[in-house]
């Protein structure tokens, strides 16, 4: 009591041992706000940073409100600390959105990617969001370019990730970049990247499992070669891309967002643009989006998902594949990105049914991405008694023998989104769980469109009327999730890694 009443500090009086064991427990920023607690406390949520095996500040308030250079400084400072504790560093990460300021700190930020025996590193300095949004000029800022010494020198390198207009022009031709003879993993965004470094780095980099290429605006032709390793490929965002050609024998999961579609031809020329894939037997998982680049006017099918287990189309490439036919013996889970539903985008989904082979297609999602419906206008968006609608493909022989789920995302209970699942019920006579996630927005439950769906949808249940059908607000759902994809990516005009 006495000491209390004294006002004796006995939480400073600890060991700096326990103390930095306490605040390696917290949050970033909370461990940050102990600096306000007394001069002592200043510096000890940075030494306790500073002595850990790994050092995270890809939390981004820990240096909200601070001009970039002294947030820098902040990363560098931990970063010496770190260095002067001689501790192993197995990882480092720091994601701060310097945006133009990188270039006047190149030197600092250089330092933090050949972090000292590091096996992770992710530096990340794309500006928040909001801040992005504003920065149209993207030819305008200058890149941060990585020097070639990097790629030379022996290092630990397992995984690193670059974001936020990096050049990496420097790179080796094989076998120069041997230094990174370990890496396992590379994720670039927004980077200053050309066709020929990526097929360098692919070259170089023997143990490549993972390849990530988002945004990155200078690709137009890109080669991916890679030997019996390369398991995981994304190509997202990277707008001037017209040609894609992958020899992967090992490639598990392969996701494409942008304006061209697939073809395993082999005949076709090299500089005839699309995505042209080797053989792929291992593939398992297939996003492929063409969602923002307006018709499908290609005439290539897309064989890429001949193998997949897991695959995920967008009603642009829906129509690809249901217009040339595509056979799908593996596919168990089928993801659909639409939009809108409008009549046209009904016949669509239940013509893609007619012409692709799916035998043992277990789950289908759908998620509505909230556009408005196309022809049939005002009357597509009106809840109708599914009743009193024509079967969208009149005497076709369609069964999905297999089919135990579906769920649906952002349903409205439109005509149109009715007409559809009255369809697919019918044609499941296995069919188990049906789940409705109702869109999230104001006015969304509790309105006329809840009510046609709550009261008409358990009454389409001909085909299995045992089947369980949950109406419910998103995240409310018990039933089985979709399977997320490899990684997750932000994308112009939608998101990747769907959780259904």
């Amino acid at each position: 009591m006495a000491a209390a009443a004294a006002g004796e500090d006995r939480l400073s009086g600890l060991p700096d041992d326990l103390l930095h064991s306490i605040l390696r427990g917290l949050p970033l920023k909370h461990a940050a706000r102990t600096s306000a607690l007394s001069r002592r406390w200043a510096c000890q949520w940075l030494r306790a940073l500073a002595s850990s095996p790994s050092i995270d500040l890809t939390d981004r308030d820990f240096a909200r409100g601070q001009p970039p250079a002294r947030a820098a400084a902040t990363v560098s400072r931990c970063f010496r600390l770190h260095a002067e504790h001689g501790a192993p560093l197995n990882a480092f990460r720091v994601a701060l959105g310097l945006g133009d300021a990188a270039s006047a700190l190149g030197r600092d930020v250089v330092g933090w990617v050949a972090a000292r025996g590091a096996r992770d590193v992710e530096v990340d300095l794309t500006p928040p969001p909001q801040e992005e949004e504003d920065d149209t000029d993207h030819g305008s800022a200058a890149f941060l370019e990585i020097p070639g010494d990097l790629f030379l020198a022996e290092n630990s390198l397992e995984r690193l990730a670059l974001g936020g207009r990096f050049g990496l022009r420097a790179v080796p031709a094989p076998p120069g970049a041997a230094g990174l003879a370990r890496l396992r993993s590379l994720s670039l965004s927004d980077a200053d990247v050309t066709d020929e470094v990526v097929q360098a780095m692919v070259s170089s980099f023997r143990a490549l499992e993972l390849l990530s290429l988002r945004r990155c605006r200078r690709l137009t032709s890109v080669r991916v070669i890679a030997g019996g390793r390369l398991r995981v490929l994304e190509i997202v965002g990277c707008l001037a891309v017209r040609a894609l050609q992958v020899a992967a024998p090992a490639l598990e999961s392969f996701a494409f967002h942008g304006d061209i579609v697939c073809s395993t031809d082999p005949d076709e020329e090299e500089d005839a643009g699309g995505v042209l894939l080797g053989d792929t037997p291992a593939l398992r998982d297939a996003y492929l989006s063409h969602l923002g680049f307006g018709d499908y006017d290609d005439d290539r099918h897309e064989e890429c998902i001949a193998h997949a287990n897991v695959l995920t189309l967008c009603s642009v490439g829906l129509l690809g594949t249901y217009r040339f036919g595509v056979d799908a013996p593996n596919l168990q889970e089928l993801q659909l990105l639409m939009p809108s539903l409008g009549n046209g985008d009904v016949e669509r989904v239940s013509a893609c049914f007619e012409f692709i082979s799916v035998p043992i297609l277990d789950r289908l999602f759908i998620r509505l991405l909230g556009g408005p419906a196309d022809a049939g206008g005002a009357a597509a968006s009106l809840p109708a008694a599914a009743e009193d609608e024509p079967d969208i493909v009149p005497n076709v022989d369609i069964v999905l023998d297999h089919l135990t789920l579906i769920k649906s995302v952002n349903i409205r209970g439109t005509r149109c989104e009715l007409r559809l699942l009255r369809f697919l019920m019918n044609r499941a006579p296995a069919l188990g769980e049906v789940v409705l996630v109702i869109a999230e927005e104001e006015g969304a439950l509790g309105g006329q469109e809840t009510m046609a769906i709550q009261t008409r949808v358990p009454a389409m249940r001909t085909a299995l009327p045992e089947a369980r059908v949950t109406v419910c607000r998103p995240g409310k759902d018990g039933s089985r999730p979709g399977t997320p994809h490899t990684r997750s990516c932000t994308m112009s005009s939608s998101s990747f890694d769907f959780r259904f």
